[in-house]
């Protein structure tokens, strides 16, 4: 049974370690769980090991801002930690840094801030703030931490299908991972790790059956990486030649058999793709088996090699994938497809 933390404290202890002190005895009184670098580091230990698992392990990361803790390279790690994670991270003022604002993380900046600071906030007022966010949506952000260790705990075991969620786990997690926030701001965001968990223990648990087949050429990996996250993180199950085929595996035949238990074949075109020989073979099965393709124009092609089939369906420009307002456009017709 894993420990999960309600929030971990980040700050720098030259400034606020009496205050950090205090915020972690009164969230405690109030039965909360606290990762606190006073009470959750045992002796004889690797410090950073045990503050990354502390990090991972907890819902909140709240974050003590003072000059010490902006200019602190440890707690500059710690958020860049909580950023990479997509925690919901809650700023605390509690003493100015006006020696050192341009050293304060922007995320940190650009983030409510609650203030504690002594002589001029009441305390016990702040707290209440405090927790009202932290009751905000409670359940969403818990399952973020569950999912997310259970993510991290799977790539740390190079993927392994017997790390995948099964059962009523994988259940909840789909659901969790459907949650849209369109009126409000979310107190966090799935990471792309958590997502292909998600959509991979989905595939396993339908015999590796799966809605699209990403078709594309070598040259256009970074294209089809960026296409593949979106469409998992909207719940879509994605079959790619770099997640799907075991070392030793017949390699066609594997591919075959993806084109055959997908629902979609999405063509990324361009001059390598056109003139791909694995990626001609794909359209050729996807054609035999009556499968839907969806082309997606990623670069301008000529299309006198494409076959007559594909060149007369209506394409989806992506050619201006890498400005993202335009990329999300695209990436919206390409779901509704």
């Amino acid at each position: 049974m894993k420990t999960f933390f309600d929030a971990f404290i980040s700050y720098g202890r030259a400034d606020s370690k009496v205050f950090a002190t205090k915020l972690h005895q009164r969230l405690t009184e109030l039965g909360f769980r606290i990762w606190f670098d006073q009470q959750d580091i045992p002796l004889g230990v690797d410090f950073q090991n045990q503050i990354d698992d502390g990090i991972e392990k907890s819902h909140n990361f709240l974050f003590i801002i003072a000059p010490h803790s902006v200019k602190s390279a440890y707690c500059l790690k710690e958020i860049q930690l909580a950023v990479k994670l997509n925690k919901r991270i809650i700023p605390l003022l509690h003493v100015e840094p006006t020696d050192c604002w341009d050293k304060m993380h922007p995320i940190i900046e650009k983030i409510n801030w609650i203030f504690f600071q002594d002589n001029k906030n009441d305390f016990e007022t702040s707290l209440a703030g405090l927790l009202q966010v932290i009751h905000h949506q409670s359940d969403y952000v818990r399952q973020h931490t569950e999912i997310l260790v259970k993510a991290l705990e799977w790539s740390r075991h190079q993927k392994q299908t017997n790390y995948l969620l099964i059962g009523e786990e994988r259940k909840q997690a789909q659901s969790w991972l459907k949650v849209r926030f369109d009126d409000q701001q979310p107190p966090c965001v799935p990471t792309d790790l958590q997502c292909e968990l998600i959509c991979e223990s989905t595939k396993n648990s339908n015999n590796l059956l799966t809605q699209v087949l990403i078709c594309y050429a070598d040259q256009d990996k970074s294209v089809m990486q960026k296409i593949a996250k979106t469409l998992m993180r909207k719940s879509f199950t994605v079959w790619t030649n770099k997640t799907d085929i075991e070392t030793g595996t017949p390699f066609q035949d594997v591919i075959n058999q993806g084109i055959e238990g997908a629902d979609n074949l999405v063509y990324l075109i361009s001059p390598a793709s056109i003139k791909s020989d694995y990626c001609q073979q794909e359209i050729t099965h996807a054609l035999d088996n009556n499968k839907r393709i969806i082309p997606l124009l990623i670069e301008s092609t000529e299309l006198e090699g494409i076959h007559p089939h594909i060149r007369g369906l209506q394409f989806i420009d992506f050619t201006t994938y890498n400005d993202e307002a335009k990329y999300r456009i695209e990436a919206d017709k390409l779901i509704k497809v």
